[in-house]
C-alpha cells in the first residue's frame, strides 16, 4: 500500500498529504497518542525514503480520538489501528477518496 501512495505521489507533483496515526483503545490516552504518532511516523519515513519530499508530508497523531469502529472484537480494533492518507491538491480540486482495508490484520 506504502508503495502505491508513494507513486502516487512521486507521479503527481500537486499532491501533498496529511498522515493519520490512529490507535485501538486498550491503553492509556498518552501512550495512545505517542504510538499513533510512532505509527504515522513509520509511514512517513518510508515515504521519504521512496523519495517523496518532507514538505509534501504533515504528521497528525490522533491516538483511539477518531476510532474506526465502536466494537471491541479482534477485528475491530485492527480497523483501529491504521495510518490514513488524506491527500490534498495543492491546485484546489477535490480528490475522490474510497476507504481501504486490503490490509487488515487482526492479532
Amino acid at each position: 500500500m506504502l508503495d502505491q501512495i508513494a507513486a502516487v505521489l512521486l507521479e503527481y507533483p500537486f499532491l501533498s498529504v496529511e498522515v493519520q496515526g490512529h490507535t485501538d483503545p486498550r491503553a492509556s490516552v498518552a501512550y495512545n497518542q505517542a504510538l499513533s504518532d510512532r505509527r504515522a511516523r513509520a509511514a512517513r519515513d518510508y515515504l521519504l525514503r521512496q523519495g517523496v519530499t518532507p514538505e509534501r508530508m504533515r504528521i497528525v497523531p490522533l491516538g483511539e480520538s477518531q476510532r474506526a469502529t465502536t466494537g471491541s472484537s479482534r477485528i475491530d480494533y485492527a480497523r483501529d489501528r491504521r495510518v490514513e492518507f488524506i491527500f490534498e491538491d495543492t491546485r484546489g480540486l477535490d480528490i475522490i477518496f474510497e476507504r481501504q482495508e486490503t490490509d487488515l490484520q487482526p492479532e
